[in-house]
């Protein structure tokens, strides 16, 4: 049957050929002559480029155990803030939330773009990042428990994430992303127009700050996704301190400023070196402040040796606002070896997208407020996510332009194959 179907098409080709011989078809134009033949080699498919348009910086020396020794990714962002034009000014970070951020978009990663990141968290795998963030819910939970009375209504701790997708953009998060998201991290997920998205994120952030942060995006009108975190803590001292008179401050560079103070003399965990004065002075809820005059170095040793003594403790009311919005932690991410999420079409993020994306941007914006009180706190991390721009160069096609005499055949193709319709076309 094949072997008749072949000297069918056969018959037939030749018959059209000799109808081509005395059609005479016209001579071929330049441009027709330019064209490649249907055997001219497909130029291969090639690597989109990857160039650093910006230098990494370098990590500077971590000194032993600094921060508070709790966490490797802890010190080593203070490390790189302050080695990078923030160790003389005032300034706060929340590591927490930083690090809460990098948990949601490590949970939507895969191969060496979420090692990177578990490497960059201190965790070895995504089990042990699950049971850190379990940790971080108990301490809420406990927070919770821990207050009391009417105290209670005026006092609040929360760790809270949502993703937010731009529904304008091609592509979504997957199902089984929102669901992990959802069960590990409690994540809120919802899809906005993009001309929404930006107020959709900022109205978020701002409403689970309690109004401190009342924005942490300009324009996410042409992000993929946006991943956020928010924490927010308010909370007494254990024992309200006493307003104090306008005191003297010293500045780093020695001027004197006047600045309110409040005091409390009591009985708090001390330490003290050539060094160093370290106080600890306690919140409720389980929430202490240290506060370390002098060498700030290996500060878990410290607190271990701290002794409860009676201290009179003065310091100054003070409110501090951050803004890392200017590729700060990008450039820390990168300089501690976690770089590969924000290359473009590079990032592995299939689990958490269907669609190809990587992070354009992490954003963070921070707040503290102290007084006789006690003290108000906020943080909002948002990592920015885009579409793939720089993707591989299409195979070029091979040229078929069916401008002179033709054939066509209109067969069923199976173990019998048959020749249904079989026509040429010459004018």
């Amino acid at each position: 049957m094949k072997r008749r179907f072949l000297l069918i098409l056969l018959a037939a080709c030749l018959g059209l050929s000799a109808c081509q011989a005395q059609a005479q078809p016209a001579p071929e134009t330049p441009a027709a002559a330019n064209k490649p033949a249907e055997t001219d080699p497909v130029p291969p498919e090639t690597e989109p480029a990857h160039p650093e348009t910006e230098p990494v910086p370098t990590l500077p020396d971590i000194p032993a155990d600094a921060g508070l020794g709790l966490d490797a990714l802890d010190a080593k962002l203070i490390a790189f803030l302050r080695a990078n034009g923030f160790e003389q000014k005032s300034f706060t970070v929340s590591p927490l939330s930083l690090k809460a951020a990098l948990a949601l978009t490590a949970l939507g990663a895969e191969g060496e773009t979420q090692k990177q990141i578990l490497d960059a968290l201190g965790f070895a795998d995504v089990e042990a990042l699950k049971t850190w963030y379990a940790s971080v819910l108990a301490g809420v939970a406990d927070f919770d428990s821990r207050v009391f009375g009417e105290d209670k209504a005026d006092s609040a701790y929360r760790v809270v994430n949502a993703i937010f997708h731009n529904a304008a953009c091609d592509g979504e998060f997957r199902e089984s992303y929102k669901d992990l998201v959802s069960k590990v991290m409690g994540a809120y997920a919802s899809s906005h127009d993009k001309a929404e998205i930006t107020k959709a994120v900022n109205d978020w952030v701002n409403a689970q700050t309690d109004g401190m942060i009342p924005s942490i995006v300009e324009d996410a009108s042409q992000a993929a996704a946006v991943l956020v975190n928010a924490l927010y803590l308010k909370v007494k001292w254990a024992e309200s301190f006493n307003p104090s008179p306008v005191t003297d401050f010293t500045t780093l560079s020695g001027e004197t400023v006047q600045k309110e103070f409040i005091t409390k003399t009591e009985k708090y965990r001390y330490y003290s070196d050539a060094d160093c004065q370290l106080v600890v002075l306690p919140l409720q809820g389980g929430i202490n402040m240290v506060l370390v005059l002098g060498d700030g170095t290996n500060l878990s040793e410290k607190l271990a040796q701290a002794k409860a003594r009676k201290t009179c403790v003065t310091l100054p009311k003070f409110e501090v606002e951050s803004s890392f919005d200017k590729k700060e932690l990008v450039q820390c991410l990168k300089a501690i070896g976690c770089g590969k999420m924000f290359v473009d079409s590079v990032a592995e993020f299939d689990p958490m997208f269907t669609e190809g994306i990587f992070v354009d941007d992490i954003i963070q914006k921070a707040k503290v407020k102290v007084d006789e009180k006690g003290l108000e706190a906020a943080a909002a991390t948002a990592v920015v996510m885009m579409r793939n721009t720089a993707l591989p160069n299409p195979e070029e096609p091979v040229i078929f332009t069916a401008d002179r005499p033709f054939q066509f055949a209109i067969i069923r193709e199976d173990e019998a194959p048959e020749l249904l319709f079989w026509g040429q076309i010459i004018e």
